[in-house]
């Protein structure tokens, strides 16, 4: 579910970036070289000091989350909203709570409530881990003669991380085909579940920036910090200080 919220992170952060200019010019060593050499002065690298910086927090109502998870509904009919009015992602004290979905694996049918931590790992990583999990699971009308097998809480768990991981990229990829820029969804957002750790492991790149900002006005931008309030997630982005 993390990823979930991870994916929709991406798809805020593409905001910026285009073609690049080279504006270096010559110098007056350049000039007494001429009077010898004729070829082209080699560029000059472009210092970080003359770019734009820029410092800004980014806010992604629970809204926006929510909206995210019907756009992998939509592209996976293993995952449902129940409620359609009702939210899917809110704050739950120091931890995220997500709820109001449920998962079809097979017929039987999982309705899992799962409270997250959620943390900044490092440049443009995010973890999140399952701090506990709830489930309420139940067996398709078709299944009713069949035994209900016993559930293991551990692989419920990947079964559920599978769809969302699939999910997200698949509309990651719909809205970079949409836009029509040559990239896939694992080059915007790479997601691991690690299953030992309960957790869910995201690196965002800002290479699909490139598509929107004019190359050598911009530093690259990066996630340098996490959080979250009773109105949605707080990213923060940055160019290098």
């Amino acid at each position: 579910m993390k990823k979930l919220t991870l994916n929709l992170i991406a798809l805020v952060l593409l905001a910026g970036n285009a073609a690049a200019f080279d504006l270096a010019g010559m110098g007056a060593d350049d000039i007494r070289a001429a009077q010898t050499d004729f070829r082209a002065p080699a560029p000059q690298a472009q210092r970080v000091d003359d770019l734009i910086g820029i410092d800004m927090n980014i806010r992604i109502p629970y809204a926006t989350i929510k909206n995210g998870v019907e756009k992998v509904a939509a592209s996976d009919r293993r995952l449902t909203i129940m409620d359609k009015n009702a939210p899917v992602a809110f704050k739950y004290g120091e931890f995220l709570r997500v709820s109001n979905i449920k998962i079809d694996q097979g017929g039987i049918i999982v309705i899992p409530t799962l409270t997250l931590k959620p943390s900044f790992a490092g440049t443009d990583k995010l973890a999140i881990r399952v701090q506990r999990i709830q489930l309420h699971a139940s067996m398709e009308p078709s299944l009713k003669a069949a035994p209900m097998p016993a559930i293991n809480e551990e692989e419920i768990m990947v079964q559920v991380m599978d769809v969302l991981i699939k999910g997200t990229y698949s509309a990651v990829g719909d809205f970079l085909k949409k836009k029509q820029i040559p990239m896939k969804a694992e080059d915007v957002i790479k997601l691991r579940y690690d299953k030992a750790a309960w957790t869910l492991h995201a690196q965002i790149s800002s290479k699909v920036m490139n598509h929107f900002i004019p190359g050598g006005l911009v530093g690259e931008l990066h996630l340098t910090g996490f959080s979250f309030n009773e109105k949605g997630l707080v990213l923060n982005i940055q160019t290098p200080q």
